[in-house]
């Protein structure tokens, strides 16, 4: 059996399928898994380093589209490429979210997005966690700590994402590190490099991005917070397994102002 999957183009939207990819490749019935990326050059040498242990797992490039309509046509497209292969596809707006829940028996005010896009792809939501696994390189994650110079404590603090800068303050003592500040290496270092850094931090502070799909796929043991700024659509931090769930705990969602809240009032 083959599979080919698709899903929405964000970084964060792959690091965490990666559970729900390699769930599949694991399957004895599965004898390849095929995605299809519709991503820029970038982000597709970042997907392709996550599975780059896997031989079932192959990625597929196709230059990135403007909307999900354009998207979803270059699905269509080169789906036809793959005749043998079953097809998990999916490029979906936010708007189109609550009603592809209900049809997977998931409750818009309760659930999550995430949990819709494993279900899309047939796959149980805890192999988030049970399957998501990245071959790290080690000599490459001490050579970035080498340049930062990082101290021995700190907080690492992510404020901004790809479109969107909140220029955030943690309420900590410890010295605070925004990896943007050292942008320069992000040509250099794959995000999956920057794992060792984010292990060395005695807090973590986050929007929500894909350093923040990784940190939580990472089960970090350590005070970890939650600045909620690109408010709750779909996510249902407070009833679903957003951000605490069974096999990562210990979140606090934080406001703007870095207080921490504890319900959507």
């Amino acid at each position: 059996m083959k599979i080919l999957l698709s899903n929405n183009p964000g970084l964060g939207d792959y690091i965490l399928m990666n559970g729900a990819s390699r769930y599949l490749a694991a399957q004895e019935n599965v004898e390849e898994v095929n995605i299809l990326a519709i991503v820029d050059h970038n982000k597709f040498l970042q997907i392709t380093r996550m599975y780059e242990d896997e031989p079932k797992i192959i990625v597929h490039p196709e230059p990135g589209a403007s909307g999900f309509q354009g998207i979803r046509r270059k699905i269509r497209k080169r789906a036809r490429e793959f005749p043998d292969s079953e097809k998990r596809m999916f490029a979906w707006a936010g708007s189109v979210w609550p009603g592809a829940m209900e049809r997977c028996n998931l409750d818009p005010k309760i659930d999550c997005w995430p949990e819709l896009f494993y279900a899309s792809h047939a796959v149980p939501f805890s192999a988030r966690h049970e399957y998501f696994y990245i071959k790290r390189d080690l000599d490459r994650e001490a050579e970035l700590l080498e340049e930062l110079k990082l101290p021995s404590e700190y907080a690492f603090c992510i404020d901004r994402g790809k479109r969107s800068k909140y220029r955030l303050t943690p309420k900590t003592n410890l010295p605070v590190f925004k990896p943007h500040h050292w942008s320069h290496l992000f040509s250099k270092y794959y995000i999956f490099d920057w794992m060792g850094v984010l292990e060395q931090a005695s807090e973590i502070y986050t929007v929500d991005t894909s350093w923040m799909h990784l940190i939580k796929s990472m089960k970090l043991d350590k005070p970890k917070f939650y600045y909620n700024v690109r408010g709750d659509w779909l996510k249902n931090i407070f009833t679903s397994r957003y951000i605490n769930d069974e096999h990562d705990n210990g979140w606090k969602t934080l406001n703007r102002n870095g207080d921490i809240i504890t319900s959507n009032e």
